[in-house]
């Protein structure tokens, strides 16, 4: 393992924003894991943990501290439907294998950017599947103990778009490998807009929608609503979709009556307080945010929810931005909107 010294990061981030990392390491097993914790250890360091670099927001100024790029690799098959992966192999590549192999589960998570680590961390969500709902357990280093530990499912605390990984209990676990549990049948879920559009431009019933022609689906429809990396940088949906009570989205529909919302089931062990999930790049589209330019930043102007660096935007500049965003949602609605993306 080799410790670089003033590393610039914004070219590990889809964002393409971000200054120095004070040292930077690459992470390619247990053992450059431990002797790179050992050295911030030994030096006062702060740990901070890259994955793809695709939900990530690095301040102008960088860090000072250690930055450990994760890229332990390696897919296991235990049995047919089981699999051990390594936290730095990329996300949809797992995909792909699942799908190859016949397996439910992860399909509706195709064509997500980033790391299978950072899909535990986010407990990453879209079109109705969860990570947390295919995750048996995550195996993570303890920087505490310089241990090696097995969480379950249960211990890893997921929630919507959260997981024990970003408390600052779990700030002490760095993820190793995750063990996915897939099922050889299951049902589609095609209950989407998007999804039946493409079905009825495309004369498709949805019985005769394979495992396969459901990822070829949504491969499509993600790629026609997000930028283009080599264009734009993003870091995807920068916030959160809320979640709200019946009290609050009935205030909602007075403000947008077309507005489409999302009952759910949030467990009882989160913060977010309802059991509604509203479609806020709706709102935000209706308050005329999709396409708005402001300097360099932006939002894309097919989706109202990303954040866009037009080539030489600052991260001051993206939080100026999303904080004129967060303010008009307030003002407008009453609901206090969180980010998605990660910010150092």
């Amino acid at each position: 393992m080799n410790i670089e010294e003033n590393v610039l990061l914004a070219d590990y981030t889809t964002f393409k924003i971000g200054g120095c990392a004070r040292y930077f390491a690459v992470i390619k097993n247990e053992e450059d894991l431990k002797g790179a914790v050992i050295f911030a250890k030994q030096n006062q360091l702060p740990l901070y943990i890259l994955g793809g670099g695709s939900n990530l927001l690095i301040s102008d100024e960088g860090v000072d501290g250690l930055v450990l790029k994760i890229e332990i690799k390696g897919v296991t098959w235990d049995s047919e439907s089981q699999v051990i992966v390594g936290a730095g192999e990329v996300w949809d590549d797992l995909v792909q294998q699942t799908v190859d192999k016949n397996l439910y589960g992860l399909e509706n998570l195709s064509y997500i950017p980033g790391t299978v680590g950072a899909s535990v961390v986010q407990n990453i969500e879209c079109y109705g599947a969860e990570v947390k709902d295919s995750v048996e357990s995550v195996e993570v280093f303890n920087i505490e103990t310089l241990e090696i530990e097995i969480l379950t499912n249960k211990q890893c605390d997921f929630i919507y778009r959260h997981s024990i990984f970003k408390t600052e209990e779990g700030k002490k676990y760095i993820i190793l490998r995750v063990n996915f549990v897939l099922k050889k049948e299951g049902t589609l879920n095609l209950d989407y807009k998007d999804v039946k559009n493409y079905l009825k431009e495309n004369n498709l019933e949805e019985k005769n929608v394979s495992l396969g022609k459901m990822r070829e689906i949504l491969l499509f429809i993600r790629k026609n609503k997000l930028p283009d990396l080599k264009q734009f940088g993003t870091a995807g949906s920068f916030f959160k979709l809320p979640v709200v009570n019946s009290e609050t989205l009935f205030a909602l529909k007075k403000i947008s009556p077309d507005m489409p919302h999302y009952k759910i089931d949030i467990g009882c062990n989160t913060s977010l307080q309802g059991e509604h999930k509203i479609p806020l790049g709706h709102l935000l589209e209706q308050f005329g945010w999709k396409g708005y330019k402001d300097g360099e930043a932006g939002i894309f102007e097919k989706h109202s929810l990303i954040v866009i660096n037009h080539g030489n935007a600052t991260a001051k500049d993206v939080k100026n931005l999303v904080e004129k965003i967060a303010k008009d949602v307030k003002e407008k609605t009453g609901i206090n909107i969180e980010t998605e993306v990660v910010m150092w």
